[in-house]
This record gives structure tokens, C-alpha cells and sequence, in this order.
């Protein structure tokens, strides 16, 4: 049992050493403000040509299955 103890409190201190260490880098540290700036290469400023894809192909409703809708031939 001891060793579970002293492992979870080990464990216990290294976390608070870390939150210690987000808590001070969020509030007591500031950035730098500079200019920045990157090249791009002329060929990502290319247009990407868009295809639209082709309309759907007509849908035929079902036939009944009653044949209501068959012609009846005349006698």
C-alpha cells in the first residue's frame, strides 16, 4: 500500500508542477509582436479548375403492383 501512496503522490506533485508551469507561461509571459512574412511559390496562387459533376440520370417511377395503371385492351 505504501508504494501505491507514494506513487500516486508523485504523480499528484509532477501534475501541479506542470499546471505551476502552464499558470505561470499564460499569465506572466507576453509574446513578442513582430512582423512576419512568407513566400508563396506562384503556383499555389493558381486557380484550381471546378468540374460540376454531371446531373443525375432520370428516375422512372415503379410500376404498380395492382396493374391499375396497365392498359385494358377493348373487347
Amino acid at each position: 500500500m505504501p508504494t501505491i501512496v507514494r506513487f500516486l503522490t508523485t504523480l499528484v506533485v509532477l501534475a501541479a508542477l506542470v499546471g505551476a508551469a502552464m499558470f505561470y507561461l499564460a499569465n506572466f509571459v507576453t509574446p513578442r509582436d513582430r512582423e512576419m512574412s512568407s513566400r508563396i511559390p506562384a503556383s499555389d496562387l493558381d486557380p484550381v479548375p471546378i468540374v460540376r459533376p454531371p446531373p443525375p440520370a432520370p428516375v422512372e417511377p415503379p410500376p404498380d403492383e395492382d396493374g391499375a395503371d396497365e392498359a385494358v385492351p377493348d373487347e
